[in-house]
């Protein structure tokens, strides 16, 4: 079903700048489709060139890249309202593959349009470059989490850091949230095998840390599993833009 700009529910949550006015008629003319792919699906492969590029309006997906085509690492977990192959229409190609994890819903972005947003809306350039600045901070701090960190203590941060960011997008309880990853997910993504995850999933939870199951994360101790893997949540006012 096709949202329209204007009533758009992400616009709603506090994790994004507001967009008004001129801004908002701008991304409503870049819009040109909503689509939607079923769970397990390569929505952007790596090296293709689209001229387009893609907000995720609903549902999970993740970025990855391949080691000689055996082995994923995946990059990070994409949330609603996170965009998807902004390389593209800036460099041409984009360098990381996208799937989704769960059914997802997409809003289409003309690429040839988007390039207009740098030459007319100074604040919306400005806040996409800071979102940019936040994102690129945060992988930095996820690899050395990669790096530093033992596996308990990766998982630790993975959760808190996807609990916060799903909070910021009012897609959270007090003390749990949806969690829709499998043991294969959480091995690509902090760097350790499955059977690991295994390990350090039940470390967590006779620690009284965090337990998951059932596709749901629950948060029992917060500020000894901080503690522990060092976490802090980066501040995120409302400045991520919205496209």
């Amino acid at each position: 079903m096709y949202v329209d700009c204007r009533h758009c529910p992400l616009r709603r949550t506090s994790a994004f700048r507001p967009l008004e006015g001129d801004e908002l008629d701008f991304v409503r003319s870049i819009k040109f489709e909503q689509s939607s792919f079923p769970a397990r699906m390569d929505i952007v492969s790596a090296g293709e060139a689209r001229p387009m590029l893609f907000t995720l309006f609903s549902g999970w997906a993740f970025r990855y890249m391949m080691l000689d085509g055996r082995a994923r690492q995946i990059m990070d977990v994409l949330l609603p309202g996170d965009l998807v192959g902004l390389q593209s229409p800036i460099t041409g190609r984009i360098r990381h593959s996208v799937r989704s994890i769960t059914p997802v819903s997409l809003c289409l972005l003309d690429g040839e349009g988007f390039r207009e947003l740098f030459d007319r809306y100074a604040e919306l350039s400005e806040a996409l470059v800071a979102t940019l600045l936040y994102e690129e901070h945060r992988a930095d701090t996820r690899l050395l989490m990669l790096g530093r960190l033992r596996p308990t203590q990766r998982l630790a941060y993975l959760f808190l850091e996807l609990f916060d960011r799903l909070d910021r997008r009012g897609h959270a309880e007090p003390d749990s949230c949806e969690l829709p990853l499998t043991y294969e997910h959480l091995a690509d993504l902090v760097g350790v095998s499955r059977s690991q995850v295994g390990a350090s999933l039940l470390d967590l939870k006779q620690r009284g840390w965090a337990t998951l199951a059932d596709g749901r994360l629950m948060i029992g101790d917060r500020a000894q599993m901080s503690a522990s893997c060092r976490y802090q949540p980066l501040p995120d006012p409302a400045i991520r833009a919205l496209i």
